[in-house]
């Protein structure tokens, strides 16, 4: 054999005990994750164990603890690991473990064996104890006591309703078996016949009166445990005020494009109100059937979400905005109302773009445009131009002298070179005085102002001129939270509220 054989049977050699050195280590559980497993009386159940390694791991059984052998009359361990229960009895449930060795070190997989007594009607999990069979429970899964699904919505405990009104009260749970739920009013229990009408997990109590008050309470329960909660329900005749909006909510919001935005809104309420959330209307051209009229302005009317309780009797609502653009950005409103009226207030979203910040900044090389040309090109130009507006004015200063000398002889009065600030409080023209007064906007230029007198939506240009003939005339700009140009908006609360019924 060559040297280039040689070295070619080497590395075909070292391959080969490369892998069979990887190949060796502790057993590694390869089974499906079943660990419950389910077994009929008088039948035979077999319970793997589902391991490999190298070397084959020696394998052992236990139940409860206690290690199984040939002295254990219908367990048998098989060649292959598995455990083999023949002519199964109900005292054969409970917990079995499976544990693997070898000599790089060792696995437990935990099995629990329910045995099912079909003639009986009963199950055993741990062998010693039996239950009633129910189709409500999931044998394949342990079993758990009742728990309320949704436990942040049951928080508000005392519930107003209006008499002729209708309600539901919901105390859905889970569990395993499945609950069974009943209902109670002042610790008597409800039946079908009386107001209250079951369904699911809903009680439903339909045209009130003033005798339904009272404590109902719902008790859940499985043969692990139960859960039960209790509202307080009061039937009134007239609700007395319309819904308050706790201030400091809504707030004004800024965020960046792309980012989510949210509002919430806080109401007392003697009653749970209706809770929309409004969008104004900043362009002009905008029409749809799905907007409304507050204060003279138009408002879109937005998807509402569903309203929470709080636990000190109030109700809260939020109103959220994913991935948020410029077009989002706008004057928004929390109308809640009842049957006595309606309140609302306002909050402004700012959504600031993504170039934003990028603003001010210019690159370092604009162009390949050599720098003296740049410079001096502009330069000279300025030069010529400052020439001619001095050889401009020295032509008009002689011009006016030399009239001035033909009108009024060597005596003249001197005339200034340029003509003075003008004045914005007053204007005079012939014997009529015109007083403007402005009040003033800082950091923003207004080109339109609403003017006070005579009607509220005259606009005025600031271009427009003053007829000599004109009255005195006063001028006020009313900057208020709906100011499209304000950039600092104040908050802004305004309460309207209508007759009900």
């Amino acid at each position: 054999i060559g040297s280039s054989e040689k070295m070619v049977v080497w590395i075909l050699l070292a391959s080969t005990i490369a892998v069979t050195v990887s190949a060796l280590g502790p057993p590694q559980y390869v089974g499906d994750g079943r660990s419950r497993q389910i077994a009929r009386v008088n039948h035979t159940k077999k319970l793997l164990c589902p391991v490999e390694g190298d070397p084959f791991p020696f394998i052992e059984w236990k139940k409860d603890g206690e290690s199984i052998n040939e002295l254990w009359d219908n367990h048998k361990v098989m060649k292959d690991g598995s455990l083999r229960i023949k002519d199964i009895e109900v005292e054969n449930a409970g917990k079995y473990v499976c544990k693997a060795t070898n000599g790089f070190g060792s696995i437990s997989v935990n099995y629990t064996l329910v045995v099912v007594d079909e003639e009986k009607d009963v199950v055993s999990v741990d062998g010693t104890e039996v239950y009633a069979k129910s189709h409500e429970e999931d044998l394949t899964k342990e079993g758990a006591p009742p728990r309320f699904t949704s436990p942040e919505k049951m928080k508000r405990q005392k519930i107003i309703r209006p008499v002729n009104s209708s309600l539901r009260l919901r105390c859905k749970a889970t569990g395993n078996p499945r609950p069974q739920i009943s209902w109670m009013k002042d610790h008597q229990e409800l039946y079908s016949r009386d107001s209250g009408r079951r369904s699911s997990w809903t009680l439903r109590l339909s045209d009130l009166q003033q005798m339904d008050s009272g404590l109902y309470t719902c008790v859940v329960w499985n043969r692990l445990g139960s859960v039960n909660f209790t509202y307080h329900i009061e039937v009134i005749d007239k609700i007395m005020s319309k819904p308050e909006l706790l201030a400091p909510h809504p707030l004004n919001t800024t965020v960046n494009a792309g980012e989510t935005a949210s509002l919430q809104c806080k109401i007392n309420s003697e009653m749970q109100p209706h809770i929309q959330w409004l969008k104004r209307v900043d362009d002009p051209k905008f029409k749809s059937n799905n907007t409304i009229v507050i204060s003279k302005q138009p408002f879109i009317i937005l998807k509402s979400s569903e309203i929470g309780s709080g636990s000190d009797g109030t109700y809260l609502n939020k109103f959220v905005i994913h991935h948020v653009t410029e077009a989002d950005g706008g004057m928004y409103i929390c109308l809640a109302a009842n049957t006595m009226g309606f309140s609302w207030r306002s909050a402004h979203l700012i959504v600031k773009s993504k170039h934003h910040e990028n603003h001010y900044s210019y690159p370092i090389e604009r162009s390949n445009l050599n720098l003296p040309l740049v410079i001096g090109v502009p330069g000279g130009i300025l030069l010529v131009v400052i020439i001619m507006a001095f050889l401009f004015f020295q032509r008009r200063r002689k011009t006016q002298y030399h009239q001035g000398a033909i009108v009024n002889g060597p005596h003249f009065n001197r005339v200034p070179t340029q003509d003075p600030e003008p004045y914005l409080g007053s204007m005079h023209s012939g014997e009529v005085k015109t007083n403007i007064h402005v009040n003033p906007i800082h950091g923003t230029q207004h080109k339109n102002l609403y003017a006070g007198i005579p009607s509220p939506h005259h606009m005025l240009s600031s271009r427009e001129k003053l007829s000599k003939n004109s009255q005195s005339i006063d001028f006020y700009t009313d900057i208020s939270s709906v100011s499209q140009s304000h950039h600092n908006p104040h908050h802004h609360m305004q309460q309207y509220s209508y007759n009900g019924p």
